[in-house]
């Protein structure tokens, strides 16, 4: 499957090759060039002064955490190495949104964008990213209350559908380790 950074690594080719043609041989190819930014403005990738990529795409995310700008290529690689290569099932896609909305660095926080970036950003992620599987949980206690007082027993009295004493661990568990994963990655 093709993801987005082998097309972006293949217009960076594509790039580098015509920097070395000669400044007729680049006239000839004024098309590509244009075809690229297209390209780019497509699928919505950020481009610096000789197309350059700044960061990833960003769609959900503020800019700034604690006045310091995001850096969403260390944000994305951390996200991926520490969690999402470990993704099996919808409701750790919840325990990241939550981890998320609850650091405040989520400019749009509906689940429908959420699941847009993580597909943009992780192409290969699990089809669990569905804003209805996440929404399960986020219309019930977990997303109602805030996870400082998150309570097993009252989760179990108020459980829904297809949610579980397991689900409820495994979000608490990933809720703290996402907290710090994201906090070092926006340091």
């Amino acid at each position: 499957m093709t993801t987005l950074d082998d097309i972006i690594n293949a217009i960076r080719g594509v790039e580098e090759m015509l920097n070395d043609f000669h400044s007729e041989d680049k006239m000839k190819f004024n098309k590509v060039f244009e075809k690229q930014k297209q390209l780019y403005q497509f699928l919505g990738v950020p481009v610096e002064e000789h197309n350059a990529l700044n960061q990833p795409v960003n769609y959900i995310f503020k800019k700034y955490y604690e006045c310091h700008p995001i850096n969403f290529l260390r944000m994305r690689k951390m996200l991926d190495q520490r969690f999402v290569c470990q993704i099996r099932f919808a409701y750790e896609w919840f325990a990241l949104w939550n981890a998320c909305y609850e650091m405040k660095i989520l400019e749009d926080s509906t689940l429908t964008s959420f699941s847009r970036q993580m597909f943009i950003w992780y192409p290969d992620a699990p089809k669990l990213c569905k804003p209805d599987n996440i929404g399960d949980y986020s219309s019930s206690y977990l997303g109602k209350t805030p996870s400082a007082y998150w309570d097993e027993r009252t989760y179990i009295h108020q459980m829904k559908g297809n949610q579980s004493r397991k689900a409820f661990r495994c979000i608490s568990h990933w809720n703290e380790e996402l907290r710090e994963v994201l906090k070092t990655s926006l340091q």
